[in-house]
């Protein structure tokens, strides 16, 4: 199949050329997903997908088109390159646009993508997965009334990317995740909590500490109650860090966000813009990560680059597109949702670099905070104001657990919330393609009631 992407992909490239593209760039991609759930503690129903297809981009001059089939048969593909160019010509030109990746660069052998026994995983064996996940659930939760949803998720895939400069890559990847959310009624009190693991490796998978842990958060959060806001530490768990950071930082720099002025942090290269005991970095190359690869989604190799060292920003996330506008280097930072869709830029594996103690040890030196172990909000990227409900969270008092918060707010702006933070842990986790630790916010506004 490796082989068979890439001869589709460069007679797709010649077609284009031939048919009058200056450049011309295809993404190519055949996968398969499995998918298999349970509502009230059963299993309700199982899915497998397949797809395949190719997204054509071609250029002529400094204008450019894009097409895409969902399917690799060969009418199917020559059409769309012909459709690509016929949108070139009829647009109006990009004066940012220089030009695509090409092969000069050198690029690194990255391990941990590709599991056999996932790409071979069978039904009777996901389903045994979310079997010992509910179990698990509920000898947790033994004598409680409660039902519980759960599901396990995996994807095989092959992806290449051919382009007219030279570049012909292609890479197979795995992956699977497991997730339990178990729902508690107590007398008047209901609740709920989940949790999850993602990994590239079947062997990783622990299916037993996913349901017990989901179960224990979920009897944890019974009883919430308001508090008396203020001005307090926040403790992000590394679930709630993740939440914070990946929506409200890891978009801050991207470059093109940053380019058209939309982040909070535009002018601020090279300045000191957080505590000097934050440092993060995009690396690609991590071995076994979700977010690793050997080349992004222009086929420009993938890197490691360092975002903030020791508070300052060193570092945009670019592609090509973003690097040539700015006259810097290209950081590998392309992606696109699949074939269907042009290049943006995400993160690959964004890690907050570990330091010391875990979320129990910072709770211990509180007199009167909060905990967030997750929220759904993030801030406006514009402004870096953040308001953002604590979904799951505790209240602190005297270095020790009082009870869970209800219907409380985290008020601040990141720029601040960076700024402020205080500890930063070593209780690392990887939730999807970030990997981070517990974090303590010195200072936050909280609202409550």
């Amino acid at each position: 199949m490796v082989d068979s992407l890439l001869n589709i992909g460069e007679k797709a490239i010649k077609l284009a050329e031939k048919l009058g593209a200056d450049q011309a760039e295809v993404y190519l991609s055949q996968g398969r997903s499995f998918e298999i759930g349970a509502e009230n503690s059963a299993i309700k129903g199982a899915s497998e997908s397949r797809d395949a297809g190719i997204g054509i981009r071609t250029i002529v001059g400094k204008k450019i088109g894009f097409a895409y089939v969902t399917t690799l048969n060969e009418s199917d593909i020559e059409e769309a390159v012909s459709h690509s160019l016929s949108l070139a010509r009829a647009s109006f030109p990009d004066p940012d646009f220089i030009t695509l990746p090409d092969s000069q660069s050198s690029y690194h052998d990255v391990i941990g993508l590709f599991d056999k026994k996932i790409d071979e995983l069978t039904s009777e064996e996901t389903a045994d997965l979310i079997i010992r996940m509910i179990d698990a659930t509920k000898q947790a939760l033994n004598g409680r009334s409660f039902a519980i949803e759960a599901g396990v998720q995996s994807s095989s895939s092959v992806n290449a990317i051919v382009n007219s400069l030279g570049i012909a890559k292609t890479e197979s990847r795995t992956s699977i995740s497991i997730y339990s959310y178990p729902v508690i009624k107590d007398d008047e009190d209901q609740t709920a909590s989940y949790d999850y693991q993602i990994s590239r490796k079947l062997d990783e998978i622990d299916p037993e500490r996913v349901g017990n842990s989901a179960a224990e958060l979920a009897i944890g959060f019974l009883g919430p109650k308001t508090i008396e806001g203020g001005e307090m530490p926040v403790v992000f768990a590394p679930l709630g860090a993740s939440a914070i950071l990946s929506r409200g930082f890891a978009d801050a720099v991207n470059a093109e966000e940053v380019q058209m002025g939309r982040s909070y942090i535009v002018d601020a290269f090279g300045e000191k813009i957080a505590s000097g005991m934050l440092a993060i970095i995009d690396n690609g190359l991590l071995p076994g990560g979700i977010g690793t690869r050997s080349f992004d989604a222009e086929g420009f190799p993938t890197q490691r680059t360092s975002v903030i060292e020791a508070g300052v920003l060193k570092s945009l996330l670019h592609n090509s597109y973003s690097a040539n506008k700015d006259h810097v280097d290209n950081t590998g930072n392309a992606s696109r949702p699949s074939y269907s869709g042009l290049p943006g830029i995400s993160t690959t594996n964004f890690i907050v670099s570990p330091g010391r103690g875990d979320m129990n040890d910072f709770i211990s030196e509180i007199d009167k905070g909060v905990v967030c172990r997750n929220t759904g909000d993030r801030p406006n990227i514009t402004t870096g104001d953040l308001s953002a409900m604590i979904l799951e969270g505790y209240y602190v008092k005297n270095g020790e657990i009082q009870h869970p918060l209800k219907n409380t707010l985290i008020g601040i702006n990141m720029r601040d919330l960076l700024k402020r933070i205080s500890h930063v842990g070593s209780d690392s986790r990887t939730t999807f393609s970030m990997i981070t630790p517990s974090i303590v916010v010195e200072r936050a506004n909280i609202t409550s009631g």
